[in-house]
C-alpha cells in the first residue's frame, strides 16, 4: 500500500483536522499497531480517507469495508484511489473473512461477518451498534465511542449542522417557517432541533419519555407523545416534513399504516437504522432511507468528526493495553480531553451537550 500517495491525495483536502494531523505524526515515530491486522467498517467517504492514514502510519495492514446501510453508497472516487495504491479493499461483507486483531466498526456490522474471527479487541462508533455489543459474548475488550462525551459533542452538533446542511441541497435552500416533526429528542435530536430553529423553521418533538418532552417544552418546542392516535397524525399531515431520530427500528410502521400520511409529507430518516420499516417503500423515504446526512459529500463534516475519527483510531492502543475487558464507554483519559481541546480550539462552549 502507497502510503506516500495517500499522504499526498489527503494533503489535497480543504479543511483542518487537526486531531488526526497530531495522531499522524505520533504514530508515524510510534508505529503501535505494527505487524497487526485491522478490519475498518465505516461509509467510505473522504474523511475516512484521512482517518485510514494515521492507521497505516501506524504500522497496521488494513482491510478497508464500506458500512452497509439502504441507499448509502461508498465515493466511488475514493474506492479507485484505494484500489489504485493497493490498499485491500473489499466492499461486500459477505465476501471478508479470515482473523484480524482489532475491528473498528460502525453499527455492530462486523459480529454479523460469520467467516470473520477478531482476536484483540473492537471498536464502535455508533449507538445503534450498542444493543449488539453490549451483549456480545466475548470477553475481548470493546469500547463503545456512543457512550462518551466526545460522542455527545458530534452527535448533537455535527449531526444537527449536516441535516440542516442535506435538507437544503435535497429539498429547500430556504426553512424559514416550514414545519418540522422530530420524533426523538435524545443526542441526534435535540442537535436536529437546534440547527432547524436557527434557520426559522418550527419543530414539535415527538418522544415516548416524557422526561425528554418536559426537556423540549423547556427550550421552546411543540411537544406531542408518541403513541397511535388522530392527534399525533394530525400534526404529521400538518408538517414540512417528518424526521426520525430515534434509534428504533420500524418505528413508523408501528405507529402508522403509510397510507395514513399525506403524500405533501416529506419523510426523512437520521437513524443508522430504518426507522420508517418494511411497509413503508424505500421511494417514499428521501434517500431511500439513507440516514439523510449521508447522502452528502462529507456526511458529518470533519471539523465535528476529526476527533471522533481520532478517538475511534486511538482505540487500537487502549484494546492493546488490555486494560479492560467486555463493553465499556470510550475511557475518560482519552474522552475529557478530546472534548477540551475542541472547545478550547474553537471556542465553542459545549456543556449543554452533556445535560
Amino acid at each position: 500500500m502507497d502510503i506516500d500517495a495517500l499522504s499526498s491525495f489527503n494533503r489535497r483536502y480543504k479543511g483542518d483536522y487537526p486531531f488526526l494531523q497530531e495522531l499522524n505524526e505520533e504514530w508515524s515515530r510510534s508505529r503501535p499497531l505494527e505487524g497487526l491486522r485491522l478490519l475498518h467498517n465505516i461509509p467510505l467517504t473522504r474523511e475516512t480517507m484521512l482517518k485510514l492514514e494515521s492507521l497505516y502510519r501506524a504500522g497496521a495492514s488494513v482491510l478497508v469495508t464500506h458500512l452497509q446501510l439502504p441507499g448509502l453508497q461508498p465515493k466511488q472516487d475514493c474506492v479507485d484511489f484505494l484500489r489504485q495504491i493497493g490498499a485491500e479493499l473489499e466492499l461486500d461483507h459477505n465476501q471478508i473473512s479470515g482473523t484480524f486483531d482489532i475491528a473498528l466498526d460502525c453499527c455492530a456490522q462486523i459480529p454479523a461477518m460469520p467467516e470473520v474471527t477478531i482476536t484483540r479487541g473492537y471498536a464502535e462508533l455508533t449507538q445503534s451498534g450498542t444493543p449488539v455489543y453490549s451483549t456480545l459474548e466475548t470477553e475481548l475488550p470493546i469500547y463503545s465511542l456512543d457512550l462518551s462525551k466526545l460522542k455527545c459533542l458530534e452527535a448533537m452538533f455535527g449531526t444537527g449542522e449536516a441535516c440542516v446542511r442535506a435538507l437544503k441541497q435535497f429539498l429547500t435552500p430556504d426553512l424559514e417557517g416550514k414545519s418540522f416533526v422530530l420524533f426523538g429528542f435524545g443526542k441526534v435530536g435535540q442537535g436536529v432541533a437546534r440547527y432547524l430553529t436557527d434557520e426559522g423553521a418550527v419543530v414539535t418533538a415527538v418522544d415516548i419519555d416524557p422526561r425528554r418532552l418536559k426537556q423540549a417544552a423547556s427550550m421552546g418546542y411543540r411537544t406531542c407523545f408518541s403513541e397511535t392516535g388522530d392527534d399525533l397524525l394530525k400534526v404529521v399531515n400538518s408538517a414540512f416534513a417528518v424526521i426520525t431520530a430515534t434509534g428504533h427500528q420500524d418505528l413508523m410502521q408501528e405507529l402508522f399504516d403509510p397510507g395514513l400520511i399525506d403524500d405533501h409529507v416529506h419523510l426523512i430518516n437520521m437513524g443508522a437504522d430504518d426507522e420508517y420499516g418494511d411497509r413503508f417503500a424505500a421511494q417514499r423515504i428521501v434517500g431511500e432511507k439513507a440516514p439523510l446526512n449521508f447522502l452528502l459529500d462529507a456526511p458529518t463534516t470533519m471539523f465535528f468528526i476529526d476527533p471522533i475519527f481520532a478517538a475511534h483510531n486511538r482505540c487500537s492502543e487502549f484494546i492493546l493495553s488490555g486494560a479492560s475487558s467486555g463493553f465499556s464507554p470510550l475511557p475518560e483519559e482519552l474522552d475529557q480531553p478530546y472534548v477540551d481541546e475542541w472547545s478550547r480550539r474553537y471556542g465553542i462552549a459545549v456543556s449543554d451537550a452533556f445535560e
